[in-house]
């Protein structure tokens, strides 16, 4: 049994000081809120280490700050004698999340992992302040300048294209995209257009819809247009909700993204969505992938949205282990992870390949032959 000595700093005098609660074990993996740049009485503080910036002061995004975080110590906490992890925790400002950034290499981190919204990560990526790798938990638009970042995030837009690209590899050429009328809708319905033209696919229609349609006038339309398949560009709620309005005497193959899974607990709910296929993660569909079998779920319940972002904190920290050592990632698969098979692409971005399954009444299988 491994015994640690938990030593309590009450108040650390620099910007942004808090308490802390520094574990020292005969292996230490993780310490929380971290006062960056103030060594204790050992000069242990400042020691090597992966430093975890995220928004955790900020009230709009705590909530999937948090979720992260504890995925990325979960991890930390599954490999013992793996690099030590400080939390510095920041606000939704862009101007504060660059001073705790850089209060994190000060504070001899080696790797860091973060930040999570997109306008901090862009404001990043202008910088020149990425003095150590760099793992960014969000894809932000245009070009990526600043040396060492890389970028790591669950991006809709790429499932969007991958299930294009699934349903193209199953023999598709035409669609209906059929598409709630939201600003998430309209943006998976985008991508999936991009990718499915660049395909040579065809489109037939698009049909939108809002909480007030007369959904029936969508299956009129759906008579007239005889897809040879159907996109769905929605979540959970919509997707259950819409699906009876497009049946036909003969199926008609039809795709979403992860969105249109409401998780295992919806099991029951889900009848309405036989035969519909997906996309998501290894750790919401294959409980025995052999990463996803090492680590623990969260010890309390998360939306489902949350336990996305809990296994995109376990990955996060397994890539940052990379980056420790010194095994600077190269093109091609780095990683079989816990939220798909993860790639290096261009712009140093971490693509993830998802995992293919299907509605079958009330419940999700996985298509092991599906190749997106």
């Amino acid at each position: 049994m491994i015994f640690c000595l938990f030593i309590h700093v009450l108040r650390l005098v620099r910007p942004l000081g808090m308490g802390l609660l520094l574990a020292v074990c005969a292996a230490p993996t993780l310490a929380e809120n971290a006062a960056p740049g103030k060594p204790d009485a050992a000069g242990a503080l400042n020691g090597p280490h992966i430093g975890l910036v995220l928004p955790l002061n900020a009230q709009a995004f705590r909530q999937p700050a948090e979720a992260v975080k504890q995925g990325v110590l979960a991890a930390a906490k599954a490999q013992p004698g793996m690099p030590m992890v400080r939390v510095y925790p920041t606000t939704d400002q862009v101007a504060n999340v660059l001073a705790v950034y850089q209060q994190a290499v000060d504070g001899g981190a080696r790797v860091i992992i973060g930040p999570l919204t997109k306008s901090a990560v862009a404001a990043l990526a202008e910088s020149d302040i990425t003095a150590v790798p760099t793992l960014a938990l969000s894809v932000p638009e245009g070009e990526v300048i600043s040396p060492n970042l890389y970028l790591f995030g669950l991006s809709l837009d790429a499932e969007a294209r991958q299930v294009a690209q699934l349903a193209a590899s199953e023999g598709r050429n035409s669609v209906l995209i059929v598409a709630a009328s939201n600003a998430p809708g309209k943006r998976l319905q985008a991508s999936f257009i991009d990718e499915w033209l660049r395909l040579g696919g065809k489109i037939v229609g698009q049909l939108s819809f809002t909480p007030s349609t007369d959904l029936n006038t969508l299956h009129g339309k759906l008579d007239k247009l005889q897809p040879e398949s159907i996109f769905l560009a929605v979540n959970a709620q919509e997707a259950r909700l819409v699906r009876p309005y497009l049946s036909t005497a003969t199926p008609i193959p039809t795709y979403a993204t992860s969105q249109a899974f409401g998780g295992a607990g919806d099991a029951q709910k889900n009848i309405d969505l036989a035969g519909v296929r997906f996309l998501d993660m290894p750790w919401m569909l294959q409980p025995d992938h052999p990463a996803v079998m090492i680590y623990p779920h969260p010890e309390k319940a998360l939306s489902i949205d949350g336990e996305r972002l809990y296994a995109m904190g376990i990955d996060a920290y397994r890539l940052a282990q990379l980056f420790y050592r010194g095994e600077m990632p190269t093109r091609g698969v780095v990683l079989d992870g816990v939220t798909g098979q993860i790639s290096l692409a261009a712009g140093r971005q971490f693509m993830r390949e998802l995992t293919a399954a299907e509605f079958q009444a009330d419940v999700v299988v996985v298509i092991d032959n599906a190749k997106p």
